[in-house]
């Protein structure tokens, strides 16, 4: 019996007396029955009980309260159905104050609604082939994927090797999906998946989890079920929902240096992270690569410093030889360590020539002095102040160093190492806020590092944050293909929360491997260039490819962004591209008056050494599929050919192989700009600037660099007849019988060129 509907979203009464949600298919998640266990007691039943219709800032609703008899615990459940979006949100309330509620294990809620079991659907309930995919709740959300009952997830023993997979997907193959995600409470809750094939009939719950040891009454959480043609688009929507409930304002692309300019940093996967070349110290080494980088004309700004500056609990030597282990030891003082800066950070600065800082923190020691004075939750080997006013401190500290960025590291391990934290609902997103205004009285931007999925969602009530990491440190442990399809499913998760990601440091040369270069560096600064995010370099003296770093930005640093990050495509979600024998394709975009300007890389990233053959669709695009025909650039070989809509591609790519198109709108049908070639980002609006359509053909302005030549390439059914120049200067339009078309500008004092082409 049908209970709750939503735009084809089904909340449905079974007659074993649990309940089903059905979205064209009758069963997709099989028997959903809520979880109560306290004191030895367990109860499992789930009763209908009064309806009710309201509204919200989601929409108006029809909402179902749900009993939980002989339940141990006073905790009231519902479902909520919406009118106008296929949506359904459950809710689980505490009637009374709780306490004792903890079991011991953050991955085995007291309280559980949903709790259902995919391993028991109704035959035919589900489409054939449905699949899991999800964020585990690790450092930087590992993407991962499960089979039909969800009990097959690859769960990486990461931090504390928990079975919470969150947000999750259940796909089918025709890419219809439901997603459930947190509307709030989002470090109260987890959704719990089975631990193996032979745990299936555990089943998925959803719920608070088990080191919440206190609520207060009233205390509630939301999590929303939605329905939707593909996992991208649910995810958006999700996204949208969370942005205009907090009215959340996220800075720009370009609010600071350490996002807007091109960086250099000494973070695990660079050449100086605990490390100097022979002979010299740190702030001698570190002296000398900023002045060959500046001598050989890379136009870096930020600088950042890592975790080897300041003192740990158990301290890494400078120059470890072949370990590539992270010291996992907490904080001791946020202060220049003797042995690494014996003049401090201030007197490093000035070495340097006065770049604005980044600086790294991460998770405190139990064992640090600042809590002989400071009120903290001490955990074992770990700490975290119970107030604000310590890290409002170390915040005014880095201002005072000349920093611009704090960049708040190992948050997985803040959150999961101290017990304090999870006790009580409330106390993470405080430490989190309090950290945010502190960053915003002190005129600083934050990064986040080693963020679970809470913390990606926590971010919604935080206007600070300017950058996330969505992927495993650079070329550490796992490899770098698995890391790109890391990247680029957590890039479609801060993309939908409008946050802007950063794929980590590179090194810029091919000719080298270990600290000299990478044989992947090209991938690397194109998944940096596109991410819309940071970019950062991390080469050792006299080992940096110029030519390829300013494919990332401008003379002048400033970086050349797409409007929105580079995220995988729906059908990824289908199928993991690390585990499985499917290519990595992404998508992101740069918009103008004449249209948006897609860009597309496909990437080899599946584990085994063999080739991947397969064709790309338009339409597969998602926001970046063409509304009309375009001209379409091979990058790498510089062949354009025009693509009717609908029109696709087909390829083989290799191991590690990529891919590299931009798909350019066509003006009149027959003109379109793809712009500096010698960029990623080659229509990106630092560099190309309202491009638009005009009787005659096209116009736009090129930007740059005062002084900066700077070349804009095109393609042309017809020959152009004309281009003028605003401020006037010579110009020589070069036009081949392929189409191709180039031209060439010097950009004035005032920092762009308009141009018209006829």
């Amino acid at each position: 019996m049908r209970l709750l509907s939503a735009q084809g979203l089904a909340f449905v009464a079974s007659a074993d007396s649990s309940f089903r949600v059905a979205f064209g298919e009758h069963d997709w998640l099989g028997p959903i029955r809520a979880r109560v266990a306290h004191g030895g007691r367990v109860a499992t039943g789930l009763e209908p009980g009064a309806r009710s219709r309201g509204s919200d800032d989601l929409g108006e609703f029809e909402r179902l309260e749900l009993a939980i008899p002989d339940a141990p615990l006073a905790v009231a459940a519902s479902v909520r159905a919406y009118r106008e979006r296929a949506l359904l949100v459950f809710r689980l309330e505490a009637r009374e104050a709780l306490s004792g509620i903890a079991t011991g294990e953050l991955g085995d809620p007291a309280v559980a609604f949903p709790w259902f079991v995919p391993a028991a659907r109704e035959p035919g309930g589900a489409p054939e082939g449905v699949r899991g995919f999800g964020h585990q709740y690790t450092q930087f959300a590992l993407p991962t994927a499960a089979g039909s009952d969800l009990s097959d997830f690859f769960l990486a023993p990461l931090v504390r090797d928990l079975a919470v997979v969150f947000p999750l997907w259940l796909i089918a193959p025709d890419l219809r999906s439901l997603l459930l995600a947190p509307l709030d409470a989002f470090h109260e809750q987890v959704i719990v998946v089975p631990r193996g094939r032979e745990r299936a009939a555990d089943g998925v719950r959803c719920g608070w989890h088990g080191d919440l040891e206190r609520v207060p009454a009233g205390f509630a959480s939301e999590l929303a079920l939605w329905a939707a043609p593909g996992p991208r688009r649910a995810l958006e929507t999700h996204g949208r929902a969370l942005l205009e409930r907090h009215r959340t304002v996220r800075p720009t692309r370009y609010d600071d240096a350490a996002v807007g300019k091109l960086s250099y940093w000494t973070d695990n996967g660079a050449a100086y992270w605990y490390r100097s070349e022979p002979g010299l110290g740190v702030p001698e080494t570190l002296e000398r690569t900023v002045a060959e980088l500046r001598a050989a004309g890379v136009p870096f700004h930020a600088f950042q410093l890592d975790s080897w500056f300041y003192p740990h609990e158990v301290p890494r030597e400078l120059n470890p030889g072949s370990k590539t282990d992270v010291p996992p030891t907490g904080m001791m003082r946020w202060e220049a360590r003797p042995d690494m800066l014996p003049d401090g950070v201030r007197a490093l600065r000035r070495r340097l020539g006065d770049p604005p800082l980044i600086l790294h923190s991460r998770h405190f020691s139990s064992q640090s002095p600042y809590f002989e004075r400071e009120p903290a939750w001490l955990d074992a080997d770990r700490a975290h102040p119970r107030t604000p006013a310590l890290l409002e401190r170390l915040v005014a500290q880095a201002a005072a160093w000349g920093a611009i960025q704090y960049e708040q590291d190992w948050l997985s391990e803040s959150f999961l190492g101290v017990r304090g934290l999870r006790e009580e609902p409330g106390r993470a997103r405080a430490w989190q806020e309090g950290l945010d205004r502190a960053a915003g009285a002190h005129g600083l931007s934050l990064q986040w590092c080693m963020a679970t999925p809470a913390d990606f969602f926590q971010t919604v009530t935080l206007r600070r944050v300017n950058a996330i990491r969505t992927s495993g440190d650079y070329r550490y442990i796992i490899g770098s293909q698995a890391l790109w399809s890391w990247f680029l499913y957590g890039n479609a998760l801060a993309r939908s929360l409008g946050l802007w990601p950063f794929k980590d440091v590179f090194l810029s040369r091919t000719d080298g491997a270990g600290l000299d270069g990478d044989p992947l560096a090209e991938v690397e600064a194109l998944l940096s260039a596109l991410s819309a995010g940071p970019v950062g370099i991390g080469d050792r003296l006299g080992r940096t490819d110029v030519e390829r770093v300013r494919r990332t930005c401008r003379a002048d640093g400033v970086l050349v962004k797409p409007d929105v990050p580079l995220a995988a495509v729906e059908r990824c979600f289908a199928g993991h591209t690390t585990f499985e024998p499917v290519p990595l394709i992404a998508e992101c975009y740069s918009d103008h008056p004449l249209g948006r300007t897609s860009y597309v890389v496909a990437l080899h990233a599946w584990r085994k050494n063999e080739p991947l053959r397969f064709r790309i669709e338009p339409g597969e695009l998602g926001d970046s599929a063409p509304q009309g025909p375009v001209a379409a650039l091979d990058w790498r070989s510089g062949a354009i050919e025009r693509l009717a809509p609908g029109a696709g591609w087909s390829l083989e790519l290799a191991p590690r192989g990529f891919d590299f198109r931009v798909l350019a709108p066509l003006a009149h049908g027959e003109i379109a700009v793809f712009g500096d070639l010698r960029l990623f980002a080659t229509a990106g609006d630092r560099r190309v600037r309202d491009l638009r359509a005009t009787a005659r053909g096209v116009a736009l302005d090129v930007l740059g660099a005062p002084g900066e030549r700077v070349a804009i390439t095109g393609f042309a059914a017809r020959a152009l007849s004309s281009c003028e120049l605003d401020p006037p200067q010579p110009a020589k339009l070069a036009h081949e019988p392929s189409g191709r078309f180039e031209f060439s500008v010097e950009i004035p004092d005032r920092g762009y060129v308009s141009v018209e082409l006829g």
